[in-house]
């Protein structure tokens, strides 16, 4: 069993390192605390990326858009986090999935090891199923699948994200099918100049991004491109193929303003990967040391070409029109096994806003259609949400209220079945915000939501009808304080969700059901803290404590904790400028010990922790930077453990061994 692991042994000197030679530096420059303040409220030119403060503050507020009423961050009746593109840009994360899991709240695993197809888990629906539990979007389109596919955030270039947000135990009347956990939005902007990234580390570790824009009054244009490759950590066949990857990236989008107040958008983007991961480990190999151990490989290939176009019209200075299509064809290809899945996803978004002084307001459609060829059956999964939300500001105080109404429909067809379903599911949402003063508040939020299950639910292993299960609805029940005063962001929620009917695979049995009902508490503090002109900290916390109140199964797992749920998840980062041009930054997420995915019995107990420590430096000329950052700087072990039914869990490692890269990016 791993001991758990922390930061007092390796960190306490180097902190104090850092801090007392962050003192010296600010004693020998004659600044004050109180000076710095004035230095980061100021408004930094666009033009220059030269800081010494990681965590300036602006003199505009910060908006949270995800809940689409616009709204300041400090002002929201909802749990949230923001992520600019300057802290994505100082993370040097390869991907959106490594930010994620090293800077945010939020967990994520490659699924069965594919580091391109990761499982997302945020407020403890677990590792194994919590991705069907949390809407992604890209810039309003929907990247959940109908099947048990997970989101595909690989096809979204790091490069290209302006913002990241984060929307926790909220979101459902907005985004319906899905939102029980919570939202994550991302953000894309259109690029203006020319941008250039590269890097390149061990193991064959190579990377290229260009982007290129133009901005005229009316009329924009970009575009991106990207060639990612990676040749491999060890073999995985006896004939010498490795466990290598690569993937390739295309973007370009264009807005047209014809006429006052009319914006016409188009993008196109075009995604492929291909990745070779490995089989499981037994927990024997794993627990010798046997990683590099040849166990077989799945090669997987993905594409994906999103066709975007939208409007928005300023009817006044008081309502507004927005319209959104969004068609996507995907295909996932298992070429080691030789089968074949193409996907076609039509989804549309339209809203009409109002907004004045005091009260915000909208209603919309959505819908989504999305269709699976297997070759020998086809199978379809329809979305129609109608819905309202207002937010009304009256002083210090902010009430919002919202409802949704949304349809499900469900079809499949292959030479001998023929089936179809149809469930009606409702979302609606209750949140206020009281403003001690500009910068302090306190809220609370109570949110009813649903899950739709997705059309593999509906069959078991070996591929016969499993019988339509019951869609699942969680009550979630939210109380949180911010302050956001310099040099301090501090946020804190307390969070309860009674969640019936959850859906999930049933390892005893080989069929997917529902745990008639769940429940899920927990705790969640963020901190951002300057605490020198030249040091400064952030930290995210979260406690979560989950239990299996009736199973519906007899009892068998009563009392038991939702499998791959860590309690206890910390993330700490500390940079440090001991010069002007140069950022240091250390990063440690740990993980505490879960039970195995799928593993509801609980029979193998919990297994080792996770921990990873990365570092990183930085040194900035004007618009130039180069980079260099180590990952998993102890050289953990790490792995993702999976019941399959077996006397002991399948493992997978990941990120069990230190790696490095080094590289330059440029802006004109």
């Amino acid at each position: 069993m791993k001991s758990p692991k922390g930061f007092r042994g390796k960190y306490f000197s180097l902190a104090a390192i850092l801090a007392l030679n962050a003192t010296v530096t600010l004693a020998s420059e004659g600044q004050s605390v109180v000076d710095t303040e004035k230095q980061l409220y100021a408004p930094k030119a666009e033009s220059s990326s030269e800081t010494s403060a990681v965590l300036e503050e602006t003199s505009a507020p910060v908006v949270v858009i995800s809940k689409k009423i616009k709204l300041s961050e400090v002002g929201a009746p909802f749990a949230s986090e923001i992520y600019t593109k300057k802290e994505i840009e100082k993370s040097h994360s390869k991907d959106i999935y490594e930010f994620l899991n090293t800077q945010t709240s939020i967990s994520t695993l490659p699924v069965y090891g594919n580091p391109f197809s990761q499982k997302v888990d945020m407020r403890g629906y677990g590792l194994g199923d919590g991705y069907q539990n949390t809407v992604i979007s890209v810039n309003g389109r929907r990247l959940n699948t109908i099947d048990m596919v997970p989101q595909l955030l690989s096809s979204i270039p790091l490069d290209s994200i302006e913002k990241v947000e984060i929307i926790k135990g909220s979101g459902s009347v907005e985004y319906g099918d899905g939102a029980n956990a919570g939202v994550i939005n991302i953000i894309t902007k259109d690029y203006e100049g020319a941008v250039i990234r590269s890097y390149m580390g061990d193991n064959g570790l190579k990377f290229g991004s260009l982007g290129l824009g133009i901005k005229e009054d009316k009329f924009s244009i970009s575009g991106y491109i990207d060639d990612y490759s990676h040749d491999g950590f060890k073999d995985v066949a006896n004939d010498g193929t490795k466990d290598e990857s690569w993937s390739r990236n295309k973007v370009i989008s264009a807005t047209w303003t014809p006429i006052d107040d009319l914006t016409l958008n188009v993008s196109k983007s075009f995604s492929k990967m291909n990745v070779n991961y490995s089989n499981s480990l037994s927990y024997a190999e794993y627990k010798n040391g046997e990683l590099d151990k040849i166990k077989g490989y799945t090669e997987q290939y993905f594409s994906s070409n999103v066709l975007s176009v939208g409007a928005n019209y300023k009817i006044n200075q008081k309502f507004s029109l927005d319209a959104q299509f969004f068609d996507e064809d995907k295909v996932s290809k298992f070429v080691s096994y030789g089968s074949k899945s193409t996907y076609d996803y039509k989804s549309f978004d339209t809203k009409l806003l109002y907004s004045n002084t005091s009260l915000k307001a909208l209603v919309g459609v959505q819908g989504f259609d999305g269709k699976r060829d297997g070759g020998s059956n086809t199978t379809s999964k329809e979305n129609l949400g109608v819905y309202a939300r207002a937010d009304y500001l009256f002083n210090q105080h902010t009430f919002s209220t919202g409802m949704r109404e949304e349809k499900v429909n469900y079809e499949y067809k292959s030479a001998t079945q023929e089936l179809e379903s149809d469930t009606s599911l409702q979302a609606y949402d209750v949140g206020y915000n009281y403003k001690i003063n500009a910068k302090t508040s306190f809220f609370t939020n109570f949110n009813h939501s649903y899950q739709a299950p997705d059309v593999d639910r509906f069959f078991n292993m070996g591929g016969t009808f499993n019988g339509f299960i019951k869609p699942m609805e969680a009550d979630t029940i939210n109380l949180g304080f911010n302050y956001m005063r310099y040099p301090h962001t501090f946020k804190t929620t307390l969070f309860y969700a009674w969640v019936d009917d959850e859906i999930y695979f049933n390892p005893i049995t080989y069929k997917n059901t529902n745990l008639k009902e769940t429940e899920k508490r927990g705790f969640e503090l963020s901190e951002r803290y300057q605490m020198l002109s030249n040091l400064f900290t952030i930290l995210n916390y979260t406690y979560v404590d989950t239990k299996i109140v009736d199973d519906g199964y007899g009892g068998v797992y009563n009392g038991k904790e939702i499998p791959g749920v860590s309690p206890h998840t910390l993330k700490v980062s500390l940079g440090y400028n001991p010069i002007k041009a140069v950022t240091l930054l250390l990063s440690e997420t740990y993980k505490s010990r879960a039970y195995a995915i799928d593993n509801f019995s609980g029979s193998y107990g919990k297994m080792e922790s996770y921990s990873v420590t990365d570092v990183s430096a930085t040194y900035t000329y004007k618009n130039y930077e180069v980079y260099a950052k180590i990952n998993n700087l102890f050289n953990e072990k790490n792995a993702m453990f999976i019941d399959f039914g077996g006397a002991t869990p399948s493992v997978y490692p990941i990120n069990y061994e230190r790696t490095f890269l080094v590289g330059f990016s440029a802006k004109f």
